[in-house]
């Protein structure tokens, strides 16, 4: 006996019910005028792809679609809802979504030749987090501004962007595996050695090199440069294992896992020596987990992977921008707001247009559909 109330429906009616949805945006489009309507994840991705696709097309008028209706019945945003349309797309429909892993993992069909705008990056925080923008407004803060106001319409808009990208982790994760979701990131706990031979976490001399290199920066500002290609060395190798993984043994590194790995602890004094606290705890943590994976996989060869990644652009300099943009947009806003009070909303005015190559493919992407070479 089936107790499930929820209705099921056959491929072919969610055909038919999608493709009539997509033919009512277009005929809306047409009535109201316009270059292309365009489905996105969430309102809050709004921001960035008007930036993008104004940047590229200046003179292109684009209708947000940031919902739709499911098949049930339901108004349902996500990455998973914009994809329903894929079947469906034209010159005049397009989907704008987060990469995710979907460009790294050469997910097919995701590209403007099908009609998908795609952030390169995992996702579209990650651009704002882009280090010339970060900054950008760090060298144009005011040292004797008002301290962070923790109930400041900042703050309110930094819970706003985390709402934004909540949704992606139900779309990627993996399934939990016990032994390894079971692994200790508490810091507190992190000097321990688990096998006693001084090789589990990142030794004193270790520390004491990541220190000098924060603090021998002549320049007081925080320089934002550093941090993140520091932050990237650390995070790289993990990045690359768990790319690996996914392919060979999906459960064993889950996403989830690697996602709280990177949830970093930003207290009030991040900001001091270029955010030199926070960088000290994400590098025991990455030198332990690192030490945990070769241990449980020693015939492990992942660098046919690590050649893939580096030709898709991941390099140990620019890691940050391919990991989960919820955490490193957290971790910045926390650490710009001890800076200055406004870092975050002006940290969200600007992206670094034509300054890296994850932003210059979605200029490229824009253009192909809207004025394709002849």
């Amino acid at each position: 006996m089936n107790l499930d109330p929820r209705p099921h429906y056959t491929n072919a009616e969610k055909h038919a019910f999608y493709e009539s949805a997509a033919k009512r945006f277009k005929a809306e489009l047409r009535l109201r005028g316009g270059t292309a309507a365009v489905h996105i994840e969430n309102k809050n991705d709004e921001v960035f792809w008007w930036k993008v696709l104004h940047d590229a097309y200046p003179q292109g008028r684009f209708r947000f679609i940031s919902g739709s209706r499911s098949i049930s019945g339901n108004m349902t945003s996500g990455c998973t809802q914009c994809l329903q349309y894929r079947d469906f797309l034209d010159k005049h429909f397009w989907i704008a979504i987060d990469s995710d892993y979907r460009y790294l993992s050469e997910e097919p069909d995701i590209d403007a030749k099908h009609f998908i705008l795609q952030t390169y990056t995992y996702s579209f925080e990650n651009h704002f987090c882009f280090w010339k923008n970060c900054q950008r407004v760090t060298d144009a803060c005011d040292a004797n501004d008002e301290p962070h106001d923790e109930n400041s319409p900042e703050a309110e808009l930094l819970h706003q962007m985390q709402a934004s990208t909540a949704h992606n982790e139900a779309n990627t994760a993996q399934p939990e595996e016990t032994a390894v979701d079971d692994f200790t990131f508490d810091d507190e706990d992190s000097s321990t050695n688990d096998s006693g031979n001084g090789k589990e976490n990142a030794t004193d001399d270790d520390n004491d090199e990541l220190d000098e290199a924060a603090t021998s920066r002549h320049d007081t500002r925080f320089d934002w440069k550093f941090f993140f290609e520091t932050y990237s060395r650390q995070v790289y190798p993990l990045l690359v294992w768990q790319m690996y993984l996914r392919e060979v043994s999906p459960d064993a590194f889950p996403q989830a896992t690697f996602h709280r790995l990177i949830t970093l602890p930003v207290g009030a004094h991040s900001f001091e020596n270029n955010g030199i606290s926070v960088l000290r705890v994400l590098k025991i943590r990455c030198h332990k987990f690192l030490a945990h994976l070769k241990r449980s996989y020693p015939d492990a060869d992942n660098t046919w992977f690590e050649a893939r990644c580096n030709a898709m652009g991941v390099r140990r300099d620019n890691c940050y921008l391919f990991v989960r943009g919820h955490q490193l947009y957290d971790m910045v806003v926390r650490i710009g707001a001890r800076i200055h009070r406004k870092f975050e909303k002006e940290m969200l005015k600007e992206l670094c247009f034509d300054e890296y190559e994850e932003i210059r493919k979605i200029k490229e992407d824009v253009l192909s559909i809207v004025a394709p070479k002849k």
